[in-house]
């Protein structure tokens, strides 16, 4: 639903725009992020493991 008013819909439909390209980078960064640091957590882990015996 979009708002009307002195600027009218198009800056409503701009400001919606504009916070879901921002949300869409976050959660692509976000998601890079996780990819990064579990890969790091893997083979840190990895790294800990002692044989047994």
């Amino acid at each position: 639903m979009a708002v009307s008013g002195v600027s009218g819909t198009q800056t409503s439909d701009n400001s919606i725009k504009t916070m879901t390209e921002a949300f869409d980078k976050a959660i692509e960064k976000s998601a890079e992020i996780t990819k990064i640091t579990t890969e790091k957590k893997v083979a840190l882990d990895a790294a800990k493991q002692r044989p047994n015996g």
